[in-house]
């Protein structure tokens, strides 16, 4: 019988009223409250300002291709 495959590791979805610090791709970090949660992102309201964060950006990053393949 064949192993099932591995699963990548998910961090479950913040709620609204949860207190959320994220890195968004381009690096930038945001810190606030979640109000309100969509298909496809989350409204965070920051204490300096408020942003429609992607409900990717609350996963986990995956590693950067595994370091032998920079070998």
């Amino acid at each position: 019988m064949a192993k099932p495959a591995p699963f990548a590791r998910v961090m479950s979805l913040p709620k609204p009223g949860d207190s959320v610090k994220v890195t968004l791709m381009s690096g930038e970090t945001i810190e606030g409250v979640v109000d309100w949660i969509d298909g496809s992102g989350a409204w965070v309201k920051g204490a300096q300002k408020s942003r429609w964060v992607p409900l990717e950006a609350f996963q986990p990053r995956q590693q950067e291709d595994d370091a032998k393949d920079n070998e």
